[in-house]
């Protein structure tokens, strides 16, 4: 996994349609389909603005109740396993 200071985008080969609230996702090159849950759908859709770990969970601490550790904690896992299903991809700031 990338730094802390990594920012983090959707991957442009993933293709996405929002289904009843969640998102559903296919990655075009390893023809892996996820389907998303609130909080990851919530996730995935902050990725358009290329955050960071810290910004992800800020705009997840206004909408879930989860403590800011456990938000982290989560958040990181999140996205490794979106970086090895290759949905997201990392930048280095």
């Amino acid at each position: 996994m990338s730094g802390t200071d990594a920012l983090y985008k959707q991957h442009p080969q993933a293709v996405f349609t929002e289904l009843d609230g969640e998102i559903a996702l296919f990655q075009s090159s390893s023809c892996e389909y996820l389907v998303l849950n609130e909080s990851g759908s919530a996730i995935w859709n902050a990725l358009a603005a290329q955050p960071s770990v810290a910004q992800l969970c800020e705009i997840l601490l206004r909408d879930f109740d989860v403590s800011p550790e456990q938000c982290h904690s989560d958040v990181k896992a999140w996205l490794a396993i979106a970086l090895e299903k290759q949905v997201v991809i990392a930048l280095d700031s």
